[in-house]
């Protein structure tokens, strides 16, 4: 599942070091005459004394209705004799229940056990074996939240929609809600009679059961979890997308009349299942895949439900002149989504404490579908970025491990975030480059085969992998998975005795400002460049212990030394200055630009640590955006954009002066205005250099032509609208007034965002006030507007956005989809802890954590916020001080 949303936008940040955490603890059998004992509070997994062997479920779905009815009847083994069967359910209003087997059949007593949970009780014990639950039930439909099965309205047409990762099939089933009860399940949807119904796999039969009502029934699915079942109804238009090469049909379900809008979804949907099939060396395992379209989602942006992947409508749907930007973000999210129908689908984990062998695999290997499916857009650098945000959401004390463990649903919940995505991800790529690609392909091949259709474990992987490529993985694995944090490691260079050696340590990375924390030795795959004699080598060493030694080929000591060749290593690295000046003055031309943006980074790190200092690293932006190549120059602009937050106002304009000295020459040389011609690189330079210097340098020449553009901006390319509309409504009171009165009759969705966008990030206070006051229109909607909250961009309209929360907290937290409350209250905490201010920061976590921590999961991300507060003022410390001497030093022109 991807997450993608404006209204959870939050960049967790986390680390903290343990144990290897113990298995979820599984609640024992039921005894055998547990009808004379009290009934136990309620679990984070349920007792395996019945266990569901298959589900035959039939509902009643009128998209025009509020609420829907259902009977299942549930296949299943009772292991011992019991009066008491327990299963998942949440908000379901139980008609009847029984229970049949051979010729018995029993009533069955069915209560609520807490929130999640049933409790169906027998007059007697049930004798051990083979059972039939049958349930009667009804339900409501979500209408804010997108989570169980919800309602949708588009242009007065109303669909239905599933989302049941990770624990929402209890929502519309009576089931065993748990990712290793996996068996096949038969789905018949009753609908109006003019409306499509769409399920995980084809329909095998449908007939009229009057003249407005059809039975739709789908065939039966192959073994799977409850998490992966997944509907849809609604007026969908079908755009027949064509066959893989090895001929499964590929389909898009759009909205009612954008199937023109689908059709890059459409060409591209196939030929990315070709590319998953021929690096897996096995099948797409299901009869067909269809991609659906939800028009709003809230915490996911795309969910790979077994042959039913639903995309929410930004991502799949692009009009005519949509940009590579935005045909790479489809890609790249399709080929991750098309992935977990291997990894997650076909071979699903244990439990969700090993979430990452479906999210971290799928966001690894999407980029290798992605990289292939279109070389140009040279995918295989950006995997640096990943792992760049994976270390940084661990360089939190409080960030979760891989593999945490599940103690309560809201440990489940927490699952989804960097660390599983991007750490998982990141730490794949590492181990893939240390024993090669090729037997690390076998090895993947190998636990598919050996765990198809059924469940695995980190253990599994790790044991598969250890035999492909011939040596013992398992520790190296579990080092990085059952442990937060990221190891820091100095290299040092000895030469002595003509043998040059490079020294290693390694530590935990704990950044100023984060409280003390301890942690390691990993078992670290390291490969470091070096100067050999004048030319590039390379050597690789596992360094399982807190120090080690490399020796390193060359008769001469060498002149530099790069300590993550290919910057595939997930670790920290510390460099000295006269290591920076080498690897800048004479390494250069021997790295890659992958290894150049590596050390760009740690350059970044120093900075804020107080090792290097801010001159130094603003003398590498040059040499970065010199290449053409889009990560490297978004790379080159992130300090010099950071410091955007903390330049005092009297020093502004010898800031503002400067941005346009470094950056104006090529933002004028790409311009602002899209050209047929552009390709992904001149694109994202686009953005990145007009926003640094037309939005944070505030150009007037590129306000003054984004003004003009704005007056047809509906027409403008995608890839360019957004930008150019929130340069003009900042720069021009006309333009403003015109889009807040026009916003809330906007019927497309993405043009609608880009408005609510541009409001949001007006810097006029009172204008301002006027974008804040749309977050309390009733007739709009919260899960769009929230994000004028938190899209504020200078210091008074943070603390403009800020009062206004504190004033109406109540009416928009009430109105937020309460399955995202836990998220959209991270997002909240952190519009506070952005101030960074060490004067409000004792005041500002005492705010947010009385007012926010204790919603469901909530406790946790705002712990989180607080330590990135807490960070980010200690970085704030060490660099203002040098952003006020570098500031002072830069001469402005003489203005007539």
């Amino acid at each position: 599942m991807t997450g993608a949303t404006r209204l959870l936008v939050l960049a967790l940040t986390a680390a903290a070091c343990s144990p290897a955490p113990a298995p979820p603890q599984i609640a024992s059998p039921v005894a055998v005459h547990a009808a004379t004992a009290p009934v136990a509070a309620p679990t984070v997994r349920l007792p395996r004394t019945f266990l569901p062997t298959s589900y035959d479920a039939r509902l009643e779905i009128d998209p025009s209705r509020e609420d829907f009815a259902g009977s299942i009847v549930i296949a299943g083994d009772l292991s011992a004799s019991s009066s008491t069967i327990l299963l998942h359910g949440r908000g379901l209003a139980i008609r009847t229940a029984r229970a049949r087997s051979g010729g018995k059949d029993v009533a069955l007593t069915v209560t609520p056990r807490g929130e999640d949970e049933l409790h169906l009780q027998a007059a007697e014990p049930l004798a051990p074996g083979a059972w039939t639950l049958a349930i009667d039930y009804t339900a409501s439909f979500e209408r804010v939240s997108t989570a169980g099965a919800f309602k949708q309205t588009v242009a007065g047409a109303s669909y239905v929609y599933t989302q049941l990762e990770a624990i929402y099939a209890r929502r519309v089933f009576p089931c065993f809600d748990e990712p290793d009860n996996k068996v096949p399940w038969k789905l018949t949807l009753d609908v109006p009679a003019k409306l499509v119904a769409v399920a995980n796999t084809p329909i095998a039969r449908e007939t009229a059961l009057d003249a407005d009502t059809k039975r739709v029934e789908f065939g039966v699915t192959k073994p799977m979890p409850s998490y992966l079942v997944a509907f849809g109804v609604g007026p969908f238009e079908i755009v027949e997308a064509g066959r893989t090469q090895r001929g499964t049909p590929v389909r898009v379900v759009t909205l009612a009349r954008r199937g023109a809008d689908a059709a890059y979804a459409a060409q591209t949907g196939a030929r990315i299942v070709d590319l998953a099939e021929e690096w897996f060396g096995t099948p797409y395992p299901y009869e067909k895949l269809d991609l659906l379209t939800i028009p709003l989602t809230v915490g996911f942006g795309a969910m790979e439900n077994a042959g039913l992947i639903t995309f929410t409508e930004s991502l799949m749907l692009l009009d005519g002149r949509a940009s590579k930007q935005r045909q790479r973000r489809w890609v790249l999210v399709a080929a991750h989504e098309i992935a977990h129908q291997w990894f997650g689908n076909l071979v699903t984990m244990q439990f969700w404490d090993d979430i990452w062998l479906n999210e971290g695999f799928a966001s690894w290997i999407g980029a290798k579908v992605a990289d292939k499916f279109e070389p140009t857009w040279q995918e295989q650098r950006g995997v640096l970025d990943r792992r760049n945000k994976a270390l940084t959401a661990d360089s939190l004390v409080s960030a979760r491990k891989i593999r945490q463990p599940i103690a309560t649903t809201d440990d489940i919940l927490n699952a989804f975030d960097r660390i599983t995505y991007d750490k998982g991800a990141s730490v794949l790529a590492m181990f893939e480059a240390y024993v090669g690609p090729d037997k690390f392909q076998r090895g993947v091949r190998d636990y598919l085969a050996a765990h198809a259709w059924g469940n695995a474990t980190s253990a599994d992987f790790a044991a598969a992998m250890s035999k492909a490529v011939g040596r013992d993985l398992e520790t190296a694995f579990a080092s990085f998975l059952d442990q937060a944090g990221a190891p820091e490691l100095t290299a040092t260079l000895a030469c002595r005795a003509g043998t040059p050696t490079l020294e290693l340590r390694q530590q935990r990375f704990v950044p100023p400002g984060a409280p003390a924390a301890t942690g390691g030795p990993w078992s670290v795959p390291v490969c470091v460049a070096y100067d050999r004699d004048g030319k590039r080598a390379e050597a690789c060493t596992l360094l399982d212990r807190p120090t080690g030694a490399l020796p390193l080929d060359a008769k001469a000591c060498p002149r530099w030394v790069m300590p993550n060749a290919d910057g595939r290593g997930y670790y920290r690295s510390v460099y000295t200055t006269p290591q920076l000046i080498a690897l800048r003055d004479e390494a250069w031309p021997q790295l890659s630009s992958v290894e150049r943006r590596a050390i760009h980074f740690e350059v970044a790190a120093g900075v804020a640590a107080g090792r290097v200092s801010l001159a130094l690293a603003l003398s590498f932006v040059p040499a970065l955006l010199a290449e053409p190549d889009h990560h490297a120059i978004a790379a080159a602009l992130v300090t010099p954009v950071e410091l955007d937050a903390w330049v005092p106002d009297a020093l502004r304009a010898k800031y503002a002066y400067w941005m346009r000295t470094a950056f104006g020459p090529a933002a004028a040389s790409v311009g602002l205005a899209a050209k047929p011609s552009d390709d992904l690189d001149t694109e994202t330079a686009r953005r990145a250099l007009v926003h640094a210097v037309g939005w944070i340098a505030r150009d007037p020449a590129l306000a003054a032509e984004a003004v003009q553009l704005a007056r047809s901006w509906r027409d403008l390319p995608q890839g360019i609208r957004g930008l150019v509309l929130q340069l003009a409504v900042d720069a021009d009171a006309s333009l403003f007034d015109k889009v807040l009165a026009e916003v809330r009759s906007e019927t497309d969705r993405e043009r609608r965002n880009e408005m609510f966008d541009a409001l949001a990030a007006v810097r006029d206070p009172a204008r301002q006030a006027k974008a804040l006051a749309l977050v309390l229109d009733p007739s709009l909607d919260l899960r769009e507007t929230v994000g004028i909250l938190q899209d504020t961009t200078t210091d008074t309209g943070l603390a403009a956005a800020q009062a206004f929360f504190r004033a109406h907290a109540a009416e928009i937290l009430g109105r937020m989809p309460k399955d995202a409350t836990k998220d959209g209250v991270g997002a909240l905490s952190a519009l506070f802890t952005r101030t960074c201010r060490a004067d409000q920061r004792d005041a500002i976590a005492t705010y947010v954590t009385r007012e926010l921590s204790h919603y469901p999961g909530a406790k946790l991300l705002v712990a989180q916020s607080i330590e990135t507060m807490d960070q980010c003022i200690a970085r704030r410390t060490r660099i203002e001080p040098q952003l006020r001497a570098w500031l002072g030093g830069i001469k402005l022109p003489k203005t007539k």
